[in-house]
């Protein structure tokens, strides 16, 4: 009789805890679903980069607040700055450290009043190189006579403003503009941003 009491008390805990398992996958899940689903549904994109309609806005619901957690530490209110990504080239291949590429841009400072060009890995932390070189700005970035500038991202070593990219399957960029300039906020799809173009892979 205490046999069998033993036996129904240990099958009503597993299924308990076969519920709570259950009930624990399923929130993760879909906790996990909802942030790439708001990723892909809210994004703006211009060429290879993309943007949030409300990343750092008082509009972000709890999914974009989670992604921009999961992604963007410590990013700063949308008024203050806007942030773009990009994780393929212009023809939207992925990045990646076998290949070589060329962001070539124009003189951002009309946008904003500062601005960065930062590479991660695929971890979305910056990559370990023995320059301690990890992004560009508008103050240490080298321009061309016709005030325009071409990064080399490369996972070696090249002259000018070059970006090492270590051995990593995927590279994402990050562009940051600081206080950026009302026609950026009016026109985040068509503003002139770097070109990202692959120039060879090994």
């Amino acid at each position: 009789m205490e046999s069998g009491n033993r036996r129904k008390t240990i099958r009503r805990i597993s299924k308990y805890l076969l519920v709570v398992v259950v009930a624990l996958a399923l929130g993760v899940g879909s906790a996990l679903l909802g942030v790439g689903f708001m990723t892909e549904k809210d994004l703006i994109r211009n060429g290879a980069w993309y943007t949030g309609l409300t990343y750092g806005s008082e509009q972000a619901g709890m999914y974009t607040r989670a992604a921009v957690a999961i992604v963007a530490l410590f990013s700063l209110n949308r008024s203050e700055v806007i942030y773009y990504t990009a994780d393929t080239d212009g023809a939207g291949q992925l990045l990646q450290s076998s290949c070589d590429y060329k962001i070539e841009g124009g003189n951002l400072d009309p946008y904003a009043s500062w601005w960065s060009i930062t590479a991660y890995g695929g971890d979305n932390f910056l990559i370990p190189n023995e320059q301690n070189r990890y992004s560009y700005t508008d103050t240490n970035i080298e321009y061309d006579g016709d005030g325009n500038f071409t990064i080399l991202l490369s996972s070696t070593s090249k002259t000018g403003n070059w970006l090492p990219t270590g051995n990593q399957n995927k590279i994402i960029l990050m562009l940051r503009m600081y206080n950026p300039a009302p026609s950026v906020y009016e026109n985040l799809d068509t503003i002139e941003l770097p070109r990202i173009v692959k120039e060879e892979c090994k």
